[in-house]
């Protein structure tokens, strides 16, 4: 598919040592949105470019900064694919996504029976680790995504990312997490852990999903990213336990002051974060043996998810493939 043509069905996929990760907006829902209406919509809202300081939300001097420092990052990207997409999620997280905390992170600790549930789980999937399945981002072997897919245009793309994954799994087996079931608890999770991210957030909020457990093993990494944006705008990681004998493994996060954190979590701690607004990540391999972690995903109650992902898109300058032409030449 030619991006300078269409945008629509639009992801990033960084290849992290640990799986591919989403890490930008969803697809439009048209699916197929065409340039010239795209740049028609941008010139319609009378948007400029670079975006006025007081475009910035929130606007604050960090957060201008280390997002124009980005923009600046991306105008040298020389796949287009990639620029596009990195202006995609830059745009969403510094300019289009609204802030429902100061600071866009805090913690806290879980309920104790909660955490001693998922212990006692985790605890026993690791006892029969060798049964346990690795985490694959490519779903191309499920026979519903295989009917829904089949046909699109970009059908041969998410195949390409199948075969990409599974070479890395086969090169590098341990960097991939395993998946011990947790159904119940995910259920649990997500319903008991509702009004604490309702009251962190100040707004009345809708469960996406919980997905767990997830562990880590030894080398694992995770890019810095952003999460979706249609479902998880007000999320949580909550730590369920780590070898002890492992190295301290940080999460590293931007608030939205432009600051940077290393969070290091204990069993029963709970992260909460505008997820699809601060970039987070661990950046740094993980020396240990496992590391697993809950993730619950919140979104309000009102929240637009198609027309907010459209928006995202027509506040793309039209010059974004220029400025590439530019480079690459």
């Amino acid at each position: 598919m030619n991006s300078r043509k269409w945008v629509g069905m639009i992801r990033i996929f960084t290849t992290a040592a640990v799986a591919i990760i989403c890490t930008s907006l969803p697809y439009a829902s048209s699916n197929e949105l065409m340039e010239e209406e795209r740049i028609a919509e941008y010139h319609k809202r009378d948007y400029q470019w670079p975006p006025a300081p007081s475009e910035y939300v929130p606007n604050t001097p960090g957060w201008r900064s280390i997002h124009q420092r980005r923009l600046n990052q991306t105008a040298h990207i020389e796949d287009s694919d990639g620029a596009y997409n990195a202006y995609l999620s830059i745009v969403h997280s510094a300019l289009m996504s609204p802030n429902f905390t100061e600071f866009g992170w805090g913690l806290t600790k879980a309920p104790k029976s909660l955490v001693d549930a998922l212990h006692e789980n985790l605890m026993n999937g690791l006892r029969h680790a060798e049964d346990l399945l690795v985490e694959d981002a490519a779903l191309l072997d499920d026979e519903e995504y295989d009917e829904e897919y089949e046909d699109s245009e970009d059908f041969e793309a998410l195949y390409d990312r199948h075969v990409h994954v599974q070479k890395l799994k086969d090169e590098n087996p341990l960097e991939f997490p395993l998946m011990i079931p947790n159904e119940q608890l995910n259920q649990r999770a997500l319903e008991e852990l509702l009004p604490i991210h309702e009251a962190w957030s100040g707004v009345k909020l809708k469960g996406n999903n919980a997905y767990g457990l997830r562990v880590y093993r030894n080398h694992s990494n995770l890019q810095m990213h952003i999460d979706e944006s249609t479902t998880h705008i007000i999320s949580s990681i909550l730590h369920v336990g780590h070898d002890p004998d492992g190295e301290p493994w940080p999460l590293v996060i931007e608030d939205f002051e432009g600051n940077t954190h290393e969070v290091y979590l204990e069993t029963g701690d709970m992260l909460l974060y505008e997820s699809s607004k601060c970039f987070h990540g661990r950046p740094k391999r993980y020396n240990g043996k496992w590391y697993s972690s809950l993730f619950t995903h919140y979104y309000p109650v009102d929240w637009d998810a198609d027309q907010r992902s459209l928006e995202a898109h027509y506040r793309i300058p039209p010059t974004w493939d220029d400025e590439l032409d530019e480079i690459v030449e």
